[in-house]
């Protein structure tokens, strides 16, 4: 009976053990992998595809709830706009609340919508608002630009989009090309 008891309780153990870790796994699912840029809708209505316009965009779990991400985008040979975040959120779900963006690199203007020749090394902090409403999830940035996540949900990595609204009507649509989970557990 004894050995019976110790079976049964190493086999619990080791599936709590198993499945605690493995939900690590699905921390900032929605939002973390290795995007590419799609197009780029100008506020007149123009669309740029590549190879006009590229970008990429990469969401690095650091944690539960921080992440680094870098961005990219391409609009020619002489206005190439980088820039580096971390984000830190209040809680690892993914729920109504509040986040806070670091920048801490910007080149070329860094990711938006006005190139500029500049190269800044920054440490500029902004904060912002996760909205959910079902699969879709809105990172409302208090300086202007928002992300649209239309379905976090979804499994395969080539059908999740994300779109990223600025303030003079530019939107850019990524699309997400490999899971990133960071240093999360594999």
């Amino acid at each position: 009976m004894f050995k019976n008891l110790t079976r049964a309780v190493l086999i619990g153990l080791s599936m709590t053990v198993t499945f605690g870790c493995a939900d690590e796994n699905l921390y900032q699912f929605g939002l973390r992998g290795k995007w590419q840029l799609e197009s780029r809708q100008l506020p007149d209505g123009t669309v740029l595809a590549p190879p006009s316009v590229s970008g990429h965009y990469e969401w690095y779990p650091t944690g539960k709830t921080t992440a680094h991400v870098t961005a990219s985008i391409s609009l020619g040979p002489d206005r190439i706009l980088v820039s580096g975040y971390t984000y830190s959120f209040q809680s690892a779900d993914v729920a109504a609340q509040s986040f806070t963006r670091r920048e801490y690199l910007n080149i070329g203007g860094g990711y938006g919508t006005s190139p500029g020749k500049t190269h800044e090394s920054l440490d500029i902090s902004t904060s912002g608002q996760v909205i959910a409403n079902g699969s879709r999830v809105t990172l409302e940035h208090a300086s202007g630009p928002s992300q649209v996540y239309e379905d976090i949900g979804a499994e395969g990595f080539d059908r999740v989009f994300f779109k990223v609204r600025f303030e003079d009507g530019t939107t850019d649509t990524w699309r997400r090309f490999a899971d990133q989970p960071g240093v999360l557990p594999k």
